[in-house]
């Protein structure tokens, strides 16, 4: 149902598109590289790192290739992460015929119809926060996913609650949607044959009088940690400050809904100690930290992430074009599947046929006074 909802969807943006398909943008003689960052300005608010990568890969692009005729642009596109103003916003970047390539978006609810609309109308698009295992099961050729699955995720976590010995009993706590259940489903694949016994599976209510009973559950099951995979960044931390609060012990494992600075650092008396699987492909590496430096000298204030994401997906797509010479969407998407890949920042950036993300395993991460860290191995 879910995917025919998509089609439909797809065919009256189609219908509504100027009653034609657009000339697609690029080739051997055009040197203009626009990018659509498609998204919410929720998003990009909660952390600065977000624009100031993009802001930073276009800035370097420029200077490296400017002499050679390039100019590289972006435009931000607001969805709202609301599915009529998402909607609205493909319309406009499908019907743009100096769009090379789509770099968005963090709403899974958009995401789906978004990849189905600019496969269909030849326009590269690169997810680079989340996205479903089911999206790279249609086909698409134009489509790839600059960050882990549910299933990585899920399995990540896992593993590292199986290396821990005060991570005997766990609560999965998720939103009823397709995304987060996948995820604990993944976990709970993840554990058996562990140390690790779940002892309970619970799905996000929005009544604290449930919660507070399902807390008592918990503490009568002698649960020592929760993992909690949300769609919604404020249910996650709703949830976050009731367990803290109740116990301040309890071990806390999550998923990329936590990764939000302006949260963490508003809720800094419970929100250390949240380890997560981070959902970027991101390395630890000396390139990492010269990144960083630079960030911070330029913009005065500590990165995360999402600054070397952004700036490796935006750098992929125009670094590619000019290797190949030609920013032709479809020219670029068949080098990206080169098996080779790309080298960025943050790793070796490669894809399998279907646009997934290969050969990286997630890195797991821990918070402390508002940002997230990587785990000592």
């Amino acid at each position: 149902m879910k995917k025919i909802f998509a089609l439909l969807l797809s065919a009256a943006l189609f219908l509504t598109a100027a009653g034609c398909a657009p000339a697609a943008a690029g080739g051997a003689d055009d040197k203009n590289i626009k990018i659509a960052v498609m998204d919410t300005e929720v998003v990009f608010v909660a952390d600065d790192s977000y624009i100031n990568g993009i802001n930073l890969a276009i800035e370097d692009l420029n200077a490296l290739y400017g002499d050679q005729g390039y100019t590289i642009s972006y435009e931000f596109y607001e969805d709202g992460s609301v599915f009529q103003q998402g909607m609205e916003a493909l319309n406009a970047i499908r019907s743009d015929p100096e769009i090379t390539a789509v770099v968005g978006t963090s709403s899974l609810n958009i995401l789906d119809v978004a990849a189905d609309v600019l496969d269909s109308a030849g326009k590269l698009l690169i997810t680079y926060y989340s996205a479903p295992d089911s999206l790279f099961e249609n086909g698409y050729t134009m489509v790839f996913r600059n960050c882990y699955g549910e299933d990585d995720l899920g399995s990540a976590i896992a593993a590292y609650a199986a290396e821990r010995e005060d991570m005997q009993r766990v609560a999965i706590y998720h939103s009823d949607t397709d995304y987060e259940q996948d995820m604990a489903q993944a976990f709970l694949r993840g554990v058996a044959g562990t140390d690790v016994e779940v002892v309970d599976v619970a799905v996000t209510t929005p009544l604290e009088a449930e919660l507070d009973a399902i807390l008592e559950r918990w503490e009568a099951l002698n649960v020592d940690t929760v993992f909690v995979s949300q769609y919604l960044a404020e249910d996650a931390f709703d949830i976050l400050r009731l367990v803290r609060t109740r116990n301040p012990e309890m071990h806390i494992l999550g998923d990329f809904s936590f990764d939000y600075t302006d949260y963490l650092l508003a809720d800094r008396t419970v929100s250390d100690d949240i380890y997560i699987a981070t959902p970027v492909p991101l390395e630890p590496s000396d390139e990492v930290d010269e990144f960083y430096a630079r960030y911070r000298e330029k913009y005065g204030s500590e990165p995360t992430q999402w600054a070397v994401q952004l700036y490796d997906s935006i750098r992929m797509i125009v670094d590619t074009a000019v290797r190949i010479g030609s920013t032709d969407s479809a020219d670029i998407a068949q080098a990206l599947h080169e098996e080779q890949g790309y080298n960025g920042v943050g790793g070796t950036i490669a894809f399998d046929a279907e646009g997934r993300l290969i050969g990286r395993q997630p890195k797991i991460m821990v918070s402390e006074d508002g940002m997230f860290n990587f785990v000592e191995e």
